[in-house]
């Protein structure tokens, strides 16, 4: 007697699927952003440079997610059985959640988003088997409704003393720091779930829609650029014809008298905690990175999905020269984790004094690496313990077949 999988049931592998070099370069892309947000500044390459990285190259990350989901539960073509997918992506969701809550205890400057992959992953589950039109219907529903509902749950809530925060280890400890954990995960943390969750589903519909399609990567600039102009365009046209600056800078001037444009001026250049305060209702109308309103999400979603288009366009154009961008992207976690562990030990150093090599050096060294590791290993090495991880739990409760 051995356990099998039917063909039906087996999840397909990423080794098993031909890869699509222009979602690597996007993913790529996605990586390198989240490293020069986490080892440069405003100062250093430029305000607005730092700007449009900071929350983005994530949120392009969060939207790749989706897309990787459906391209390995079938993508076009969903499985009749999708038992042994479902077991797998669950079981890589809790390696992702335990890494992430892992990354968080070294004590980095950069604030880790794995556990709140790994909670998307497990509210895509159910959505494996939806069409591309109910998915894109259910990212647009979501993109409105999550951080509508954010606000109106908050603003019931005791603002918690520090915003921002990220999942930890201690919070486990106690039925009050399990509450506080679940609060983090989806509502108060940078990468709240309640207000991620559309980018997951806008690339599950774009997985399920197809990216092998005549002119993908037109089609996705045009959308992409469309959602970014509505979005940032929309919360312009709201704060500056609409009355919502003058309310936030009359706001801001009652703490601060005669402060309050220049003080407004700054935070709208800058990036937000994950979501928006709740007085007064007016902040919603902001579009900063991290600021969770709907038009952060409709415009920060747009151009990641135009990222993705500009990606799948340039693979056709010179992949060899992208090469290298490629590689990384295929392995990300294995460069997102190994730059925070290394950014760690950097900045405990004795010796650290901070220079332009810094920088340089976390963005150089991850591509060489990726390229050599790609070129004579294959797969990544967290990607690998991950793969395990997933076809271990995907065998599991698969039926006996007689030998």
């Amino acid at each position: 007697m051995t356990q099998i999988l039917s063909p039906a049931e087996a999840p397909p592998t990423p080794r098993s699927l031909p890869r699509i070099v222009g979602v690597d370069i996007a993913r790529g892309l996605a990586v390198l952003g989240m490293i020069a947000v986490h080892t440069t500044s405003a100062e250093q390459i430029g305000e607005f440079a730092h700007f449009a990285l900071s929350g983005r190259a994530s949120i392009l990350f969060a939207v790749l997610a989706g897309v990787s989901l459906t391209l390995t539960t079938g993508g076009t073509r969903p499985p009749e059985r999708l038992g042994a997918a479902r077991r797998s992506i669950a079981a890589r969701a809790l390696a992702l959640f335990v890494l992430g809550l892992v990354l968080t205890q070294l004590g980095s400057p950069a604030l880790v988003i794995l556990t709140t992959y790994a909670v998307l992953f497990l509210i895509a589950l159910p959505l494996l088997r939806l069409s591309w039109q109910r998915l894109a219907l259910a990212a647009a529903v979501a993109a409105v409704a999550g951080p509508l509902l954010s606000f109106a749950i908050r603003s019931r809530m005791t603002s918690p003393d520090v915003a921002g925060e990220s999942a930890r280890f201690e919070m486990l400890t106690s039925i009050d720091g399990v509450r506080h954990l679940g609060s983090v995960i989806l509502l108060e943390g940078t990468y709240p779930v309640l207000t991620w969750v559309p980018f997951l589903l806008a690339g599950m519909a774009i997985g399920r829609w197809g990216l092998r399609r005549e002119r993908v990567g037109a089609v996705l600039v045009a959308l992409g650029s469309t959602l970014a102009v509505l979005g940032l365009g929309g919360s312009w046209v709201a704060l500056n014809l609409f009355g919502g600056k003058d309310a936030l800078v009359a706001f801001l001037d009652k703490s601060m008298p005669g402060e309050g444009v220049q003080m407004l001026s700054f935070m709208l250049r800058s990036s937000g905690p994950g979501v928006v305060g709740t007085d007064p209702w007016q902040w919603m109308l902001t579009s900063t990175p991290h600021s969770g309103t709907v038009f952060e999400v409709v415009g920060s979603g747009g151009i990641a999905i135009a990222v993705l288009g500009l990606s799948l366009l340039a693979a056709g154009i010179a992949p060899r020269l992208l090469t290298p961008l490629a590689a990384l992207g295929s392995m990300p976690l294995t460069i997102y984790a190994g730059h925070i562990v290394v950014l760690v030990l950097v900045l405990r150093s004795e010796s650290f004094t901070y220079s332009w090599a810094l920088p340089v050096s976390f963005l150089v060294v991850p591509l060489v690496f990726a390229t050599m590791w790609r070129r004579y290993l294959g797969r990544g090495p967290l990607e690998w313990a991950l793969n395990k991880i997933g076809a271990g739990a995907a065998r599991l409760g698969s039926r006996p077949a007689v030998s």
